[in-house]
């Protein structure tokens, strides 16, 4: 089952919504406090030979801004494959075209996140859960985030090719980085297949190895564009500080906190994973995180429990049926995802500890119309765990989800509320979740489940 939750790298790594942001945070010649630190690796890089990218001359684009474009990106991937350890099995695509080509490649590679319906389920979602409550959609915020304007090159994973903007000649320190961040993703999808991979995951549906694989993707690509900045002089690295601070898109600012979350995901669990697994073992232990990849956001929250293989705890699949009703996502949920979800619910210094006991879970979304049913089943990896979830889940409902006074129904606590029907129940290690915007939906999925 395709999930529909938000998949914001959309089919290839667009390398441009909120990097300026990440980079900011993260070039430690700011003049600022950065909490992450100089990527460093006990791998030894070999002399990478500069070999031309064979390019085309698109029309519309000017063969003097080609030619330099040209040179200077066989100085760019020949950086992009020294700072990750790798040389290309074969020389990148790449396509330089004019800025309205441009802007429809990033249109076609983005149409599926962007589109209308999706978005408008998305935000739904956030709003059942209690994430979201503020009147603006989040559906032009993020179209003005992927819009062309401002973005210099993408990796396009359908036909393996990076995309430049054609139309200057001369790039900024910053912008340099975000091509070299496409040239690693071109890299690593060479070696390690992602772009299918990803496909395949998202084929398949289920929240947390998709959040799971495409963060240890894009944390890799983003490592690789810190280590080039880190590279340069301070003087270009100040520049490309300014220039993400002044950059920085108003429309990021309009999206509910669960969003900018959720693109901020790589930049922060995704870098970090990848520094704490080249710091043990260089790149070569990177690239043996391929294979295995981590297959839940716990692997990647915790890298040492990634190191020793922890497994994710069985929970039975949830196949509620409702008349009239669609299951449109369904699957495991995840640390993360449910991290997110109590967020707002609980004290900040609660939530680490809160959800660190995760042990597996599994979720089904279910959709008539505008009404909707969520269903969450959550298995922790002992009893104190799963009730410190609870109580977070109780505090959700009296809280985000203002679902009104519950009461004690079956062994769980019911609220009927005007405008959602809630319902929590635990039993040992286990506890069961359910929001409705109807409540014989929600008392139809109830009674189809159990505490696993």
């Amino acid at each position: 089952m395709g999930s529909s939750r938000l998949r914001h790298w959309a089919n290839a790594a667009i390398g441009v919504v909120a990097a300026g942001a990440v980079v900011a945070a993260c070039t430690n010649t700011a003049g600022e406090t950065t909490t992450t630190a100089e990527l460093t690796t006990t791998t030894t890089f070999a002399p990478i030979e500069i070999v031309p990218i064979s390019t085309t001359i698109a029309p519309g684009v000017d063969p003097a801004v080609h030619e330099q474009l040209s040179g200077l990106l066989d100085e760019l991937a020949a950086a992009t494959q020294s700072m990750r350890g790798l040389s290309y099995i074969q020389l990148p695509a790449v396509a330089i075209v004019a800025a309205d080509e441009f802007a429809d490649r990033m249109s076609s590679v983005t149409a599926d996140l962007l589109a209308e319906e999706r978005l408008n389920r998305e935000e739904s979602v956030y709003r059942l859960l209690g994430q979201y409550d503020a009147p603006p959609s989040i559906g032009r915020s993020l179209r003005e985030l992927y819009a062309a304007d401002g973005a210099i090159a993408f990796y396009d994973g359908a036909p393996s090719e990076v995309v430049l903007d054609g139309t200057r000649a001369e790039l900024t320190p910053l912008e340099a980085s975000i091509v070299v961040r496409a040239l690693a993703w071109s890299l690593l999808d060479q070696y390690h297949d992602v772009f299918d991979r990803l496909e395949a995951l998202e084929e398949a549906g289920g929240e947390d190895g998709i959040d799971a694989f495409r963060t240890l993707v894009e944390g890799d690509a983003l490592a690789v564009q810190l280590r080039y900045l880190q590279s340069l002089s301070e003087d270009d690295q100040m520049a490309a500080a300014l220039q993400a601070a002044e950059s920085e898109p108003e429309a990021l600012l309009r999206l509910p906190d669960v969003v900018r979350a959720q693109l901020a995901l790589p930049g922060e669990a995704g870098v970090a994973f990848v520094e704490e697994i080249v710091a043990g073992g260089g790149y070569a232990a990177l690239d043996l995180a391929y294979d295995p990849a981590p297959f839940s956001m716990e692997q990647l929250l915790h890298p040492e429990r990634f190191a020793v293989g922890e497994p994710v705890r069985s929970v039975p699949e949830l196949a509620v049926t409702i008349d009239g009703y669609e299951t449109v996502d369904d699957g495991s949920y995840g640390e993360w995802r449910l991290r997110l979800l109590l967020q707002d619910a609980i004290a900040p210094g609660l939530l680490s500890q809160t959800v660190s006991g995760w042990g597996g879970d599994a979720h089904q979304l279910l959709v008539n119309g505008d009404e909707m049913v969520f269903v969450y089943i959550y298995g922790g990896d002992t009893e104190d765990d799963a009730i410190e979830v609870a109580q977070a889940l109780l505090a959700l409902a009296r809280g985000p989800l203002a679902a009104g006074d519950g009461i004690d129904s079956g062994g769980g606590v019911l609220w009927e509320g005007a405008d959602r029907w809630v319902y929590v129940d635990r039993i040992g290690d286990g506890l069961m979740f359910i929001v409705a915007t109807d409540g014989a939906a929600g008392a139809a999925a109830r009674g189809q489940i159990r505490v696993p």
